[in-house]
C-alpha cells in the first residue's frame, strides 16, 4: 500500500496520517474524504482526537464505531504522551544534540549506552539502550550492536554513554569502546558520527574535541584487511 510505505519514510501528511488510521477502522472503502471533512472540521488531528463522540459522528461518513475508535485514541494520546521517551527532533546537528543529551540523560541513574541510528538525511530513526542496570558499568556485546546496526537502512551512528557519578572527560575503557563500536560501524558502512558522554559535571563529545576524526581514520575495518 503506498500510504505505508510513505509513513515507514515519514513523509506522510497530516491528513494523511489520519487516513491511515481511519482504514484500520474502515477497511475496503477510501477514507482520504474523510480524513479532509475531519481536518476542515476540527482544524488539525490533535482536535479530531480531542472532539466528543457526538461531535465525531456528526462528520459525514463517521458512524458511531469510527468515532468511538478516533475517541480512544485521542485518550490514549493523552493518557501516555506525558511518559513517552524524549526524542531528538529535526537533522542531527552535534551541539544541539548535546543540549538534548544534557536534558535527557541528567535523570538516568544507572550507567547505560545507547545507539542512536541516523537516516540518510541525519534523522534519528532508532534508538536502543545497552544496559545491565548497574552504577559503573554497561555491558556491550558486540554481536547485539552488530545486529541493531543493520535493523534499519541507517548511514549514521551515534553512541550516549553516561557517567551518573564522575566526570564527563572519557577513560581509557570509553577510549576502547569507542574504537571497537567504530570498527563495528565501519564493517557495516555506518558512520561513527560522535560519542557523547553525560555526567553531571558537563556533556563530553568525541567529535567537538577533536578526537572523533582521529579514531574513525585509525580504527576502520580497511586497517585490519590486509592488501592484496
Amino acid at each position: 500500500m503506498r500510504i505505508r510505505q510513505k509513513a515507514e519514510k515519514g513523509e506522510l501528511a497530516e491528513h494523511e496520517w489520519l487516513e491511515l488510521l481511519l482504514f484500520n477502522a474502515i477497511p475496503r472503502r477510501n477514507t482520504n474524504e474523510i480524513a479532509h471533512a475531519l481536518i476542515l472540521r476540527f482544524g488539525s488531528v490533535q482536535g479530531v482526537f480531542s472532539a466528543s463522540v457526538e461531535d465525531l459522528e456528526a462528520v459525514k461518513g463517521v458512524g458511531e464505531s469510527v468515532a468511538s475508535y478516533l475517541h480512544t485514541i485521542g485518550h490514549f494520546y493523552k493518557n501516555f504522551h506525558a511518559q513517552e521517551e524524549k526524542r531528538y527532533y529535526g537533522k542531527f546537528e552535534h551541539r544541539g544534540f548535546l543540549a538534548f543529551v544534557n536534558d535527557v540523560y541528567k535523570d538516568v541513574e544507572v550507567e547505560v549506552l545507547d545507539l542512536y541510528l541516523l537516516d540518510g538525511d541525519g534523522r534519528v530513526i532508532a534508538k536502543k539502550r545497552f544496559s545491565v542496570e548497574d552504577l559503573y558499568s554497561v555491558k556491550v556485546i558486540p554481536e547485539e550492536i552488530s545486529a541493531f546496526l543493520l535493523t534499519r537502512d541507517a548511514s549514521g551512528v551515534v553512541m550516549v554513554h553516561n557517567h551518573p557519578c564522575g566526570e564527563a572527560f572519557p577513560s581509557e575503557a570509553d577510549d576502547t569502546m569507542t574504537k571497537n563500536c567504530q570498527v563495528l560501524c565501519s564493517m557495516h558502512n555506518r558512520l561513527l558520527c560522535d560519542h557523547v558522554i553525560y555526567a553531571p559535571n558537563g556533556v563530553y563529545s568525541y567529535y567537538l574535541s577533536d578526537r572523533m576524526q582521529s579514531i574513525s581514520k585509525q580504527y576502520s575495518i580497511g586497517n585490519f584487511t590486509p592488501a592484496e
